[in-house]
């Protein structure tokens, strides 16, 4: 049930989705938001150093699903249980999407290879200038996606080369 509430609250926010897109070149981003699942925690630790090397001011929200038994308390990003995400009270991804709606990024970099609607419904309520990721569904969720040509190639997709082909393709844009 959670899941359908969450794909319709969904498409209500891009059915009434109308902002004003503002490219950004690579260099010009300064803040960026990362979503990605904790089944990837080790590539895309890598990909987020690097981006906290060049300068980038990250936030990092992941989602763990039950069958992942690590933990992450180490870490500084904002872990989100599969477990806590399909409660009807107190569900923290209500209140993650509260609080992204209330903050600003340059952009969002979605290094999420299957459909994960807790993640999705954080990605249509972050505020940011580009929104970036591989495209999954038939939402217009991102203003610069990578489409994978079959899902055999999405199989073999890694999230390493997924967030190198993006900051490539931020890096190409003409901003102005």
């Amino acid at each position: 049930m959670h899941k359908y509430i969450l794909k319709s609250k969904l498409k209500k926010i891009y059915r009434e989705k109308s902002s004003e897109k503002h490219f950004l070149n690579w260099k010009d981003i300064q803040t960026v938001l990362v979503l990605f699942d904790t089944s990837h925690f080790d590539e895309v630790a890598i990909f987020i150093k690097q981006l906290k090397n060049e300068g980038k001011k990250v936030t990092v929200y992941a989602y763990q699903k039950k069958d992942d038994k690590k933990t992450y308390l180490n870490t500084s990003y904002h872990i989100i249980l599969e477990k806590e995400a399909g409660k009807w009270f107190n569900n923290p991804v209500y209140a993650t999407a509260n609080k992204l709606k209330e903050e600003t990024f340059d952009a969002v970099i979605d290094l999420t290879l299957r459909r994960n609607i807790s993640l999705e419904y954080l990605l249509a309520c972050a505020r940011a200038s580009i929104k970036t990721g591989l495209k999954k569904n038939d939402f217009p969720q991102y203003d610069l996606a990578i489409t994978a040509s079959s899902i055999e190639e999405v199989e073999s997709f890694k999230v390493r080369e997924l967030g190198k082909q993006i900051v490539h393709y931020l890096d190409k844009i003409q901003a102005g």
